[in-house]
Protein backbone atom coordinates (compact mmCIF):
# COMPACT_ATOMS: atom_id res chain seq x y z
CA UNK A 1 0.00 0.00 0.00
CA UNK A 2 2.92 2.26 0.93
CA UNK A 3 1.54 3.45 4.15
CA UNK A 4 4.19 2.72 6.65
CA UNK A 5 3.18 1.51 10.00
CA UNK A 6 2.77 4.37 12.69
CA UNK A 7 2.96 6.96 10.18
CA UNK A 8 -0.31 8.27 11.14
CA UNK A 9 -0.08 8.70 14.89
CA UNK A 10 -3.13 11.84 16.19
CA UNK A 11 -5.28 8.99 16.78
CA UNK A 12 -5.40 5.67 18.01
CA UNK A 13 -8.80 3.65 17.82
CA UNK A 14 -11.43 3.51 15.29
CA UNK A 15 -14.60 2.08 15.04
CA UNK A 16 -16.22 1.28 12.02
CA UNK A 17 -19.97 0.90 11.88
CA UNK A 18 -21.95 -0.15 9.11
CA UNK A 19 -25.85 -1.34 8.90
CA UNK A 20 -25.61 -4.17 6.80
CA UNK A 21 -23.05 -7.09 6.49
CA UNK A 22 -24.04 -7.82 3.06
CA UNK A 23 -21.45 -8.03 0.57
CA UNK A 24 -22.00 -4.50 -1.23
CA UNK A 25 -19.83 -1.69 -1.93
CA UNK A 26 -20.35 0.16 1.25
CA UNK A 27 -19.27 -3.07 2.73
CA UNK A 28 -16.72 -3.53 0.81
CA UNK A 29 -15.31 0.37 1.78
CA UNK A 30 -15.28 -0.52 5.28
CA UNK A 31 -13.17 -3.37 5.02
CA UNK A 32 -10.30 -1.74 3.09
CA UNK A 33 -10.55 0.81 5.33
CA UNK A 34 -10.16 -0.86 8.02
CA UNK A 35 -7.46 -2.77 6.87
CA UNK A 36 -5.81 0.08 5.65
CA UNK A 37 -5.82 2.08 8.75
CA UNK A 38 -4.83 -1.18 10.47
CA UNK A 39 -1.53 -1.20 8.31
CA UNK A 40 -0.93 2.53 9.28
CA UNK A 41 -0.99 1.19 12.95
CA UNK A 42 -4.45 2.31 14.15
CA UNK A 43 -6.40 -0.18 16.58
CA UNK A 44 -9.45 -1.13 14.57
CA UNK A 45 -12.66 -2.76 15.31
CA UNK A 46 -15.84 -3.17 13.04
CA UNK A 47 -19.49 -3.17 14.22
CA UNK A 48 -22.29 -4.69 12.32
CA UNK A 49 -24.70 -7.76 11.41
CA UNK A 50 -23.48 -10.93 11.68
CA UNK A 51 -22.27 -11.87 8.06
CA UNK A 52 -20.07 -14.68 7.94
CA UNK A 53 -18.00 -13.42 5.01
CA UNK A 54 -17.18 -9.88 6.87
CA UNK A 55 -16.05 -11.78 9.98
CA UNK A 56 -14.23 -14.44 7.53
CA UNK A 57 -12.15 -11.12 6.07
CA UNK A 58 -11.94 -9.48 8.99
CA UNK A 59 -10.49 -12.69 11.35
CA UNK A 60 -7.92 -12.70 8.32
CA UNK A 61 -6.51 -9.73 8.93
CA UNK A 62 -7.11 -10.11 13.04
CA UNK A 63 -9.88 -7.35 12.72
CA UNK A 64 -11.95 -7.20 15.57
CA UNK A 65 -15.80 -7.61 14.39
CA UNK A 66 -18.75 -6.51 16.98
CA UNK A 67 -21.88 -8.48 16.74
CA UNK A 68 -24.99 -5.66 16.61
CA UNK A 69 -27.76 -7.77 17.40
CA UNK A 70 -30.57 -5.11 16.68
CA UNK A 71 -29.52 -3.52 13.49
CA UNK A 72 -31.65 -3.71 10.64
CA UNK A 73 -32.29 -1.88 7.71
CA UNK A 74 -36.23 -1.31 8.06
CA UNK A 75 -37.25 0.99 10.77
CA UNK A 76 -38.88 -0.57 14.08
CA UNK A 77 -39.81 1.87 16.91
CA UNK A 78 -39.12 -0.54 19.32
CA UNK A 79 -35.45 -1.97 17.56
CA UNK A 80 -34.38 1.49 17.44
CA UNK A 81 -34.90 1.90 21.25
CA UNK A 82 -33.17 -1.41 21.85
CA UNK A 83 -30.56 -0.23 19.09
CA UNK A 84 -29.78 2.96 20.20
CA UNK A 85 -29.14 1.28 23.81
CA UNK A 86 -27.02 -1.72 22.45
CA UNK A 87 -25.08 1.04 20.36
CA UNK A 88 -24.64 3.14 23.55
CA UNK A 89 -22.61 0.66 25.20
CA UNK A 90 -20.40 -0.69 22.50
CA UNK A 91 -19.42 3.04 21.86
CA UNK A 92 -18.77 3.47 25.62
CA UNK A 93 -16.84 -0.03 26.21
CA UNK A 94 -14.97 0.56 22.66
CA UNK A 95 -14.00 4.07 23.69
CA UNK A 96 -12.99 5.14 20.17
CA UNK A 97 -11.05 8.10 18.88
CA UNK A 98 -13.11 8.15 15.53
CA UNK A 99 -16.37 6.63 15.09
CA UNK A 100 -16.43 6.00 11.44
CA UNK A 101 -20.24 5.44 9.94
CA UNK A 102 -21.44 3.71 6.98
CA UNK A 103 -24.98 3.65 5.52
CA UNK A 104 -27.73 6.33 5.76
CA UNK A 105 -29.30 4.84 9.18
CA UNK A 106 -26.51 4.08 11.48
CA UNK A 107 -25.22 7.46 9.86
CA UNK A 108 -28.23 9.10 12.03
CA UNK A 109 -29.13 7.14 14.79
CA UNK A 110 -25.14 6.32 15.16
CA UNK A 111 -24.03 10.22 15.18
CA UNK A 112 -26.47 11.20 18.02
CA UNK A 113 -25.25 8.09 19.99
CA UNK A 114 -22.03 8.98 19.16
CA UNK A 115 -22.54 11.92 20.73
CA UNK A 116 -24.02 11.06 23.86
CA UNK A 117 -21.45 8.05 24.46
CA UNK A 118 -18.78 10.48 24.27
CA UNK A 119 -16.92 9.53 20.85
CA UNK A 120 -14.38 12.66 20.18
CA UNK A 121 -14.62 12.49 16.69
CA UNK A 122 -17.62 11.36 14.06
CA UNK A 123 -16.96 10.94 10.78
CA UNK A 124 -19.64 10.40 8.22
CA UNK A 125 -19.14 8.07 4.78
CA UNK A 126 -22.54 8.96 2.52
CA UNK A 127 -22.31 6.10 0.04
CA UNK A 128 -24.54 7.71 -2.16
CA UNK A 129 -27.76 9.87 -0.14
CA UNK A 130 -30.57 8.39 0.55
CA UNK A 131 -32.79 11.56 -1.02
CA UNK A 132 -31.52 10.96 -4.10
CA UNK A 133 -33.63 8.20 -4.48
CA UNK A 134 -36.65 8.13 -6.39
CA UNK A 135 -39.46 8.84 -3.57
CA UNK A 136 -42.55 10.74 -2.93
CA UNK A 137 -42.27 14.52 -1.12
CA UNK A 138 -43.23 13.94 2.00
CA UNK A 139 -40.47 11.26 2.59
CA UNK A 140 -37.45 13.37 0.91
CA UNK A 141 -38.73 16.25 3.37
CA UNK A 142 -38.69 13.71 6.34
CA UNK A 143 -34.99 11.89 5.18
CA UNK A 144 -33.66 15.86 4.91
CA UNK A 145 -34.73 16.94 8.06
CA UNK A 146 -32.91 13.57 9.34
CA UNK A 147 -29.64 14.64 7.41
CA UNK A 148 -29.28 18.01 8.83
CA UNK A 149 -30.11 16.85 11.94
CA UNK A 150 -27.80 13.80 12.05
CA UNK A 151 -25.13 16.24 10.22
CA UNK A 152 -24.89 18.57 13.82
CA UNK A 153 -23.33 15.37 15.51
CA UNK A 154 -20.76 14.42 12.42
CA UNK A 155 -17.57 16.12 12.42
CA UNK A 156 -16.66 15.49 9.04
CA UNK A 157 -18.90 13.97 5.92
CA UNK A 158 -17.24 11.88 3.04
CA UNK A 159 -18.67 11.93 -0.20
CA UNK A 160 -17.64 9.10 -2.17
CA UNK A 161 -18.43 11.35 -5.22
CA UNK A 162 -18.35 15.40 -6.39
CA UNK A 163 -22.26 14.82 -7.27
CA UNK A 164 -23.10 14.39 -3.88
CA UNK A 165 -21.18 16.81 -2.02
CA UNK A 166 -22.84 18.95 -4.15
CA UNK A 167 -26.29 17.86 -3.96
CA UNK A 168 -25.64 17.65 -0.23
CA UNK A 169 -24.58 21.55 -0.54
CA UNK A 170 -27.86 21.69 -2.38
CA UNK A 171 -30.35 20.30 -0.01
CA UNK A 172 -28.17 22.53 2.83
CA UNK A 173 -27.23 19.26 4.90
CA UNK A 174 -24.47 20.93 6.58
CA UNK A 175 -21.67 23.83 5.77
CA UNK A 176 -19.47 23.00 3.05
CA UNK A 177 -16.51 22.88 4.82
CA UNK A 178 -18.11 20.17 7.01
CA UNK A 179 -17.77 17.77 3.07
CA UNK A 180 -14.90 16.27 1.45
CA UNK A 181 -14.92 14.28 -1.76
CA UNK A 182 -13.01 11.18 -1.64
CA UNK A 183 -13.34 8.36 -4.54
CA UNK A 184 -13.97 5.55 -3.75
CA UNK A 185 -10.63 3.31 -5.14
CA UNK A 186 -9.40 -0.72 -6.27
CA UNK A 187 -6.32 -2.10 -6.56
CA UNK A 188 -6.80 -2.58 -10.03
CA UNK A 189 -2.92 -4.06 -10.45
CA UNK A 190 -4.34 -6.69 -8.22
CA UNK A 191 -7.86 -7.93 -8.94
CA UNK A 192 -8.69 -11.96 -9.45
CA UNK A 193 -9.93 -12.96 -12.47
CA UNK A 194 -10.29 -15.83 -14.18
CA UNK A 195 -9.06 -16.51 -17.56
CA UNK A 196 -12.48 -15.88 -20.12
CA UNK A 197 -12.76 -19.10 -20.76
CA UNK A 198 -12.78 -20.91 -18.16
CA UNK A 199 -15.22 -17.55 -16.38
CA UNK A 200 -17.59 -18.62 -18.81
CA UNK A 201 -17.23 -22.52 -18.40
CA UNK A 202 -18.29 -22.38 -15.02
CA UNK A 203 -20.89 -20.21 -15.76
CA UNK A 204 -22.40 -22.10 -18.30
CA UNK A 205 -21.74 -19.28 -21.18
CA UNK A 206 -20.28 -21.00 -24.50
CA UNK A 207 -17.19 -19.44 -25.99
CA UNK A 208 -19.16 -17.91 -29.10
CA UNK A 209 -22.18 -15.81 -27.03
CA UNK A 210 -21.96 -12.43 -26.95
CA UNK A 211 -22.53 -11.83 -22.85
CA UNK A 212 -24.30 -8.65 -21.34
CA UNK A 213 -23.50 -9.46 -17.52
CA UNK A 214 -23.65 -7.16 -14.42
CA UNK A 215 -23.10 -7.92 -10.48
CA UNK A 216 -25.66 -6.05 -8.37
CA UNK A 217 -27.97 -6.51 -5.14
CA UNK A 218 -31.10 -6.74 -6.82
CA UNK A 219 -32.90 -3.65 -5.52
CA UNK A 220 -35.33 -1.70 -7.39
CA UNK A 221 -32.79 1.16 -7.22
CA UNK A 222 -30.41 -0.95 -9.90
CA UNK A 223 -33.43 -1.20 -12.30
CA UNK A 224 -32.10 -4.60 -13.82
CA UNK A 225 -35.92 -4.93 -15.31
CA UNK A 226 -34.26 -2.25 -17.94
CA UNK A 227 -31.77 -5.15 -18.82
CA UNK A 228 -34.24 -7.40 -19.51
CA UNK A 229 -36.61 -5.53 -21.59
CA UNK A 230 -33.42 -4.28 -23.88
CA UNK A 231 -33.46 -8.02 -24.57
CA UNK A 232 -36.76 -8.30 -26.49
CA UNK A 233 -35.53 -6.72 -29.24
CA UNK A 234 -31.69 -7.31 -28.98
CA UNK A 235 -32.30 -11.55 -29.23
CA UNK A 236 -33.53 -10.31 -32.62
CA UNK A 237 -30.53 -8.80 -33.27
CA UNK A 238 -28.02 -11.21 -32.71
CA UNK A 239 -28.88 -14.77 -32.35
CA UNK A 240 -25.78 -15.64 -29.82
CA UNK A 241 -26.19 -12.89 -27.11
CA UNK A 242 -26.62 -13.64 -23.35
CA UNK A 243 -27.47 -12.11 -20.22
CA UNK A 244 -26.37 -12.89 -17.16
CA UNK A 245 -27.65 -10.82 -14.00
CA UNK A 246 -25.31 -12.09 -11.12
CA UNK A 247 -26.53 -11.15 -7.18
CA UNK A 248 -30.05 -12.00 -5.53
CA UNK A 249 -32.19 -9.29 -3.75
CA UNK A 250 -36.27 -8.20 -3.53
CA UNK A 251 -36.49 -7.43 -6.85
CA UNK A 252 -35.92 -11.17 -8.01
CA UNK A 253 -39.13 -12.17 -8.53
CA UNK A 254 -40.06 -9.59 -10.36
CA UNK A 255 -37.02 -10.28 -12.69
CA UNK A 256 -37.90 -13.91 -13.15
CA UNK A 257 -41.44 -13.27 -13.98
CA UNK A 258 -40.23 -10.51 -16.89
CA UNK A 259 -37.76 -13.35 -18.47
CA UNK A 260 -40.76 -15.74 -18.38
CA UNK A 261 -43.55 -13.27 -19.53
CA UNK A 262 -41.24 -12.53 -22.77
CA UNK A 263 -39.78 -16.08 -23.78
CA UNK A 264 -36.61 -14.99 -22.67
CA UNK A 265 -35.55 -18.21 -20.94
CA UNK A 266 -32.72 -19.52 -22.95
CA UNK A 267 -31.08 -16.21 -23.45
CA UNK A 268 -30.68 -15.32 -19.30
CA UNK A 269 -28.41 -16.77 -16.95
CA UNK A 270 -29.29 -15.79 -12.69
CA UNK A 271 -26.87 -17.87 -11.06
CA UNK A 272 -28.11 -15.96 -7.95
CA UNK A 273 -25.22 -14.63 -5.25
CA UNK A 274 -21.55 -15.81 -5.92
CA UNK A 275 -18.91 -15.32 -3.65
CA UNK A 276 -16.34 -13.08 -5.03
CA UNK A 277 -18.46 -12.65 -8.14
CA UNK A 278 -16.02 -9.85 -9.51
CA UNK A 279 -13.40 -13.06 -10.32
CA UNK A 280 -15.75 -14.19 -13.61
CA UNK A 281 -16.38 -10.53 -14.89
CA UNK A 282 -13.42 -11.55 -17.86
CA UNK A 283 -16.84 -13.63 -19.02
CA UNK A 284 -18.70 -10.71 -20.06
CA UNK A 285 -17.97 -8.69 -22.94
CA UNK A 286 -19.95 -5.89 -21.72
CA UNK A 287 -20.93 -4.78 -18.53
CA UNK A 288 -24.17 -3.11 -18.18
CA UNK A 289 -25.02 -0.80 -15.01
CA UNK A 290 -28.62 0.05 -15.67
CA UNK A 291 -28.73 2.07 -12.20
CA UNK A 292 -31.43 5.29 -11.05
CA UNK A 293 -29.21 5.76 -8.23
CA UNK A 294 -25.47 5.02 -7.51
CA UNK A 295 -22.55 6.77 -5.21
CA UNK A 296 -19.37 5.69 -6.81
CA UNK A 297 -19.88 2.23 -7.74
CA UNK A 298 -17.39 -0.77 -6.68
CA UNK A 299 -18.78 -2.90 -9.19
CA UNK A 300 -18.35 -0.28 -12.52
CA UNK A 301 -14.79 0.07 -10.90
CA UNK A 302 -13.63 -3.81 -11.20
CA UNK A 303 -15.39 -4.26 -14.11
CA UNK A 304 -13.24 -1.41 -15.83
CA UNK A 305 -9.80 -3.02 -14.02
CA UNK A 306 -11.15 -6.73 -15.92
CA UNK A 307 -10.99 -4.55 -19.57
CA UNK A 308 -14.59 -5.16 -20.30
CA UNK A 309 -16.12 -2.55 -21.82
CA UNK A 310 -19.05 -0.67 -20.13
CA UNK A 311 -22.42 0.44 -20.30
CA UNK A 312 -23.84 2.77 -17.62
CA UNK A 313 -26.65 5.59 -16.80
CA UNK A 314 -25.53 9.20 -16.11
CA UNK A 315 -26.38 9.06 -12.67
CA UNK A 316 -24.47 9.74 -9.23
CA UNK A 317 -20.69 9.33 -9.25
CA UNK A 318 -20.42 7.53 -12.75
CA UNK A 319 -19.86 10.53 -14.43
CA UNK A 320 -17.01 11.16 -13.04
CA UNK A 321 -15.15 7.94 -13.60
CA UNK A 322 -16.99 7.59 -17.30
CA UNK A 323 -16.30 9.92 -20.34
CA UNK A 324 -18.89 8.96 -22.86
CA UNK A 325 -17.12 6.63 -25.92
CA UNK A 326 -13.64 7.16 -24.82
CA UNK A 327 -13.23 5.00 -21.78
CA UNK A 328 -16.97 3.84 -21.61
CA UNK A 329 -20.72 4.24 -22.81
CA UNK A 330 -22.99 6.67 -20.78
CA UNK A 331 -27.22 6.80 -21.55
CA UNK A 332 -28.34 9.59 -20.32
CA UNK A 333 -31.97 8.34 -19.18
CA UNK A 334 -31.28 5.13 -19.73
CA UNK A 335 -34.68 3.11 -21.17
CA UNK A 336 -34.48 -0.76 -22.79
CA UNK A 337 -34.84 0.80 -26.05
CA UNK A 338 -31.25 2.69 -25.85
CA UNK A 339 -29.45 0.10 -24.13
CA UNK A 340 -30.54 -2.20 -26.72
CA UNK A 341 -29.24 0.01 -29.76
CA UNK A 342 -26.51 0.85 -28.24
CA UNK A 343 -25.60 -3.34 -27.58
CA UNK A 344 -26.59 -3.78 -31.18
CA UNK A 345 -24.15 -0.87 -32.27
CA UNK A 346 -21.24 -2.32 -30.00
CA UNK A 347 -21.92 -5.31 -31.39
CA UNK A 348 -20.81 -4.46 -34.79
CA UNK A 349 -17.30 -2.71 -33.71
CA UNK A 350 -15.25 -5.31 -31.51
CA UNK A 351 -12.63 -2.91 -32.14
CA UNK A 352 -14.06 -0.25 -30.92
CA UNK A 353 -15.02 -1.88 -27.69
CA UNK A 354 -11.51 -3.15 -27.29
CA UNK A 355 -10.20 0.06 -27.70
CA UNK A 356 -12.59 2.09 -24.46
CA UNK A 357 -11.86 -1.00 -22.51
CA UNK A 358 -8.22 -0.32 -22.46
CA UNK A 359 -8.83 3.08 -21.70
CA UNK A 360 -11.61 2.06 -18.83
CA UNK A 361 -8.56 0.30 -17.30
CA UNK A 362 -6.08 2.85 -17.22
CA UNK A 363 -8.65 4.86 -16.22
CA UNK A 364 -9.27 2.79 -12.93
CA UNK A 365 -5.35 2.26 -12.60
CA UNK A 366 -4.73 6.01 -12.86
CA UNK A 367 -7.27 8.10 -11.00
CA UNK A 368 -9.62 5.37 -8.34
CA UNK A 369 -6.25 3.15 -6.82
CA UNK A 370 -6.96 1.93 -3.02
CA UNK A 371 -3.84 3.45 -1.93
CA UNK A 372 -5.39 6.90 -2.92
CA UNK A 373 -8.48 6.23 -0.94
CA UNK A 374 -7.18 5.09 1.94
CA UNK A 375 -4.48 7.85 2.13
CA UNK A 376 -7.02 10.67 2.08
CA UNK A 377 -9.52 9.09 4.65
CA UNK A 378 -6.42 8.77 6.89
CA UNK A 379 -5.55 11.98 6.26
CA UNK A 380 -9.03 13.20 7.33
CA UNK A 381 -9.21 10.87 10.87
CA UNK A 382 -5.09 12.60 11.33
CA UNK A 383 -6.46 16.48 11.18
Amino acid sequence: MGLEQNQFSGMKKILFLITKSEIGGAQKYVLDLAMGAKNAGFEVAVASQQNSHIYEALLKHNIKFIEVKHLQRDIDPILELQLAWELYKIIRKEKPDILHLNSSKVGALGAVIGKLAGAPKIIFTAHGWAFNDPRPPLQLKIITFISRFAARFQDKIICVSEYDRQKALEYKIAPAEKFVTIHNGINAKKIELIARDEAREKLKLDKKDFVIGTIANFYKTKALDTIVLSAISAVHENSNIKFILIGDGPEMGKIESLIQKYKLDEYFILPGVIKNASIYLKAFDIFVMSSKKEGLPYALLEAMAAKVLCVTSTVGGIPEIISNEQNGILIRDMTPGKLQETITKLAENKLKMKEMAKAGQLTVIDRFSLERMIRETLEIYEK
